[in-house]
């Protein structure tokens, strides 16, 4: 233990206080204060009891030191006094022997200013307010983390006052999940290095900020007494830093995610592209890179597009969308949309596109449209059928009213009969309109479709003895509820489709199957929830040429040439299948044969079949009728044939007249012969009217259409049948009286 260092002379204690710098001498064995002068004392702002007891130590007073020093560096020093931790920055000092012994005179620099007090407060103020109002706290931390000074503006950054943190580790200032790095950034500083470093510092309140630091190590004769350091708040630039991170993250997975394909090209050449762009082109972005874009534009379609990427470059207000077929690796054409925005790349103008690949919509777009031309063309069909039957009608009761006249041994009679002949080969011709039209009606039935396969085939192979046909009939097809007599007719069609691709023979394939809508072959809309029986068709015949093949379903379209064919093969088979909610499509190409996918909906195996109605009676034609119609030639016709055959008639031309004569006759009126369609109130309408009047009339509809939803809804309300146009008269007679006849 050293000896106790003598009292100073009385002339240094006035050589101390004389001067007009904060000066204070310190033991330089332990750091206890030896004499210090007022400018210290204020500086350090010790309190008056502290004041007193410096005087009497430094007279050799027996109280304890109140103050004692602790060097950092040349610039700083830590003192340590009763009321608290003190430091200053900015001063010197320098070693001296005083009775002996080694000791320390520390000048406060910072406040070693010439002029009066009041100057010097001033400038002192001046002094404390640039380190408050920097930017940066600067703090110094001795070798074993303790704080030994921080500028006051650390109460900005933490709510902490500077004694507060004086004196404490750093550590307990900084976040559980930092401090394992922060040790190791504190122990390479101690080690010589200068670190710049960020992390997570706690405040008064409990919050956490981030700060980055800049430290180096403080050098005293050639040993390491401390670090120091500058420290900033970067909590904005974190959470800026934070947010940019979580945008960029959103926009990447919605870039990497997207269902279009989004790419950038530059001087025409890829730069970038996603996930989908190169599901697009069938290559990677590695292999396309620096490629010109042209390179996967349809030949056809490259000028158009260089053209449009020109234009948009200088500035040109063109529309955003741009539609265009693409080239992928394999060489597969793709119908695409594009959308484009002009951009800086990487400094430079570029374009940043969004491609959307659209060819199955396209597809589907083209199979809507060529649905809604045939649904145009079945609504047409029916149209032209219906007026077609009202004009067999009416040729066939005038022709009917010529007969009963003549005698059936005349050449006269044989010329009218040729007429009933035509007319009845019109009428044939016009259900096939009407099942081209999806109007025709149908005599539903269970149907084993491999024994009508088989059948038909034993009918075409009669004639075509050339063909070759080939069956693959699985037994697991059900039977299916359908119309048989219109189903053979699907199949003959096709059959004889097939060997007129044929005419100098070749082979036939027919398959059958059941499967689920969603495993359906060829480009059908099937439901998903359903199965059907598939009927195929592959023959290897001349094919179809690609600008045709649309149009096969088409009424009167046919390629047979003038008197070969109607036209009306097809347009009935794909009626006839649309009408039994099915489908039908074709593939084909020329010189390799065609291939017809059938599909109906398979239905219960118990379905069971219609009972034979009775053979009809022949009964005495008697009665009133109240017959509607309003086509005169029909009307007048009818009217004379029904009144021939015994039954007495009231004619009406319109729904109107229909009323006003069942109002005044309706005791008198047995039976209402109705045709549905009527001009101003319709028939349905005028039957419903009827019913009102008296619920007990009968009526006997028909029309030139076939029967139809609003048929039967007319039937389950009431109406005693349905008749086709053109119908002759004992077919007529014959139903009215069965009508009759049931009461």
């Amino acid at each position: 233990m050293t000896s106790p260092l003598p009292a100073p002379t009385e002339d240094l204690l006035h050589l101390l206080h004389a001067l007009p710098q904060p000066v204070a001498v310190f033991d330089a064995a332990d750091g206890s204060v030896i004499a210090a002068n007022d400018h210290f004392c204020n500086v350090l702002k010790l309190t008056k009891e502290e004041r007193t007891r410096i005087l009497r130590n430094a007279f050799g007073g027996d109280a304890s030191c109140p103050l004692r020093l602790r060097i950092l560096d040349e610039s700083i020093a830590h003192f340590f006094a009763p009321s608290g931790i003190r430091s200053l920055i900015d001063t010197h000092i320098k070693t001296l022997r005083l009775g002996g012994r080694e000791c320390r005179l520390v000048m406060a620099a910072a406040v070693n200013w010439p002029g009066t007090p009041e100057q010097k407060e001033i400038e002192t103020g001046r002094y404390r307010a640039l380190l408050e109002n920097l930017n940066e706290i600067i703090y110094v931390d001795d070798e074993k983390a303790n704080v030994a000074y921080v500028s006051p503006n650390i109460f900005r950054l933490t709510g902490y006052e500077a004694h507060e943190v004086i004196g404490k580790s750093f550590m307990d200032f900084v976040h559980p999940d930092d401090l394992v790095g922060r040790m190791d950034t504190f122990l390479k500083i101690l080690g010589g290095e200068e670190q710049a470093t960020e992390y997570r510092m706690r405040t008064k309140a409990g919050e956490f900020k981030w700060v980055r630091t800049n430290t180096r190590p403080i050098m005293r004769d050639g040993a390491l007494v401390g670090i120091q350091g500058a420290l900033v708040d970067i909590t904005d630039f974190k959470e800026a830093e934070e947010a940019l991170k979580l945008s960029e993250e959103k926009y990447r997975i919605v870039v990497q995610n997207s269902k279009d394909a989004i790419f950038v090209t530059q001087d025409h050449k890829l730069k970038f592209m996603n996930p989908r762009a190169s599901a697009i082109l069938g290559d990677t972005c590695e292999n396309v890179a620096d490629r010109p874009f042209l390179d996967f534009v349809h030949p056809d379609d490259q000028e158009m597009v260089a053209d449009r990427y020109r234009r948009r470059l200088d500035g040109e207000s063109l529309p955003d969308g741009l539609a265009f077929r693409m080239l992928d690796r394999a060489g597969r054409v793709k119908d695409v949309e594009l959308n484009s925005v002009l951009i800086a790349w990487e400094g430079r103008p570029a374009a940043l596109s969004f491609l959307r690949d659209v060819t199955i919509q396209k597809k589907m777009e083209s199979q809507l449209r060529n649905a809604q031309k045939m649904e145009a063309l079945g609504t047409l069909s029916g149209g032209i059928a219906h007026n077609f039957n009202n004009l067999l009608m009416g040729i066939h009761g005038n022709v009917s009213l010529a007969m009963v006249d003549i005698l059936p041994s005349t050449i006269p009679y044989k010329y009218l009969e040729k007429i009933v002949s035509l007319v009845r080969s019109g009428s044939k011709l016009t259900r096939q309109l009407l099942q081209y039209a999806r109007d025709g009606a149908r005599e539903m039935s269970t149907v084993d479709i491999n024994q009508l396969v088989k059948d038909a085939c034993e009918t075409l192979g009669a004639t075509k003895k050339q063909i070759q046909i080939r069956f693959k009939l699985s037994k697991e097809v059900p039977r299916i509820k359908a119309d048989q007599g219109q189903i053979e007719q699907v199949l003959l069609n096709l059959l004889l489709n097939a060997a007129d691709a044929m005419p100098d023979g070749g082979d036939l394939f027919i398959e059958t199957a059941c499967l689920n809508g969603g495993r359906a072959e060829g480009k059908v809309t099937l439901s998903r929830s359903m199965d059907y029986v598939m009927v195929k068709f592959s023959d290897s015949g001349t094919g179809i040429p690609g600008n045709i093949i649309d149009r096969i379903f088409e009424p009167f379209f046919t390629t047979k040439g003038l008197g070969r064919g109607t036209g009306l093969g097809l347009s009935t088979v794909y009626g006839i299948v649309k009408n039994h909610d099915g489908d039908i499509c074709v593939e084909s190409q020329v010189g390799g044969g065609s291939t017809f996918w059938v599909y109906l909906p398979a239905g219960a195996a118990d379905n069971v079949c219609p009972a034979e109605a009775p053979p009809a009676r022949v009964l005495p034609c008697q009665g009133n009728i109240l017959f509607v119609d309003d086509e005169p030639h029909v009307l007048h016709s009818v009217a004379a044939l029904l009144m021939h055959s015994g039954f007495t008639v009231f004619q009406a031309i319109s729904g109107s007249d229909a009323m006003e004569i069942f109002r005044k006759q309706r005791k008198h009126i047995d039976l209402v012969l109705l045709d549905l369609i009527l001009p101003g109130m319709s028939g349905k309408d005028l039957y419903y009217r009827l019913k009102e009047i008296s619920p007990q009339v009968k009526v006997l509809i028909s029309s030139g259409c076939a029967q139809d939803g609003q048929a039967a809804e007319l039937i389950a309300n009431g109406c005693l049948g349905f008749i086709q146009k053109p119908y002759d008269i004992e077919a007529l007679s014959t139903r009215i009286m069965e009508i009759f006849s049931a009461g």
